[in-house]
C-alpha cells in the first residue's frame, strides 16, 4: 500500500484548483487535521473514501494499483505504469471508476471468504 498521505498531498499539489483547506471543508473537516492526515500513512476507511471521492480518485488509487488518474480540466489523464498517457471524457473516467469500485468490492468480498476459512 502507498503512503496515503503522501499521495493525497501530490494530488492536492499537482492540481492547481484545489487546496487543502478546500479539500478539508469538502470533506468536513479542519485544515489543520487535513494536514496531519497528509503525513499519516493509514487512515480510517471511511474518510478515505470520502477523500477520495473530493479528490475525484478511486480509493483503489491509494493501493499497490499500477493505473492512476489525474483530473485535467473534464479529462482525465491516465499512467498506465509504463509511461503511456490517454485522455478520457467524464463518461468514460466514471465508467473506468466503476470499474475499479467493482474490483475493490470483489477483493474485499475475497478477503471476507477468506477470513471465514
Amino acid at each position: 500500500m502507498k503512503h496515503i498521505g503522501n499521495e493525497i498531498d501530490k494530488i492536492i499539489r499537482n492540481n492547481p484548483s484545489l487546496k487543502t483547506k478546500d479539500v478539508a471543508e469538502l470533506v468536513g473537516i479542519s485544515r489543520e487535521y487535513m494536514s496531519n492526515i497528509k503525513k499519516k500513512s493509514s487512515i480510517d476507511c471511511e474518510l478515505l473514501d470520502k477523500i477520495a471521492k473530493v479528490l475525484n480518485v478511486p480509493v483503489s488509487y491509494f493501493f499497490d494499483e499500477t493505473t492512476y488518474s489525474t483530473v485535467i480540466g473534464n479529462q482525465n489523464q491516465i499512467n498506465n505504469g509504463v509511461g503511456d498517457q490517454i485522455f478520457m471524457s467524464a463518461e468514460q473516467r466514471e465508467i473506468e471508476n466503476l470499474k475499479e469500485l467493482l474490483k475493490e468490492k470483489e477483493r474485499f468480498i475475497q478477503h471476507l471468504l477468506n477470513q471465514n476459512k
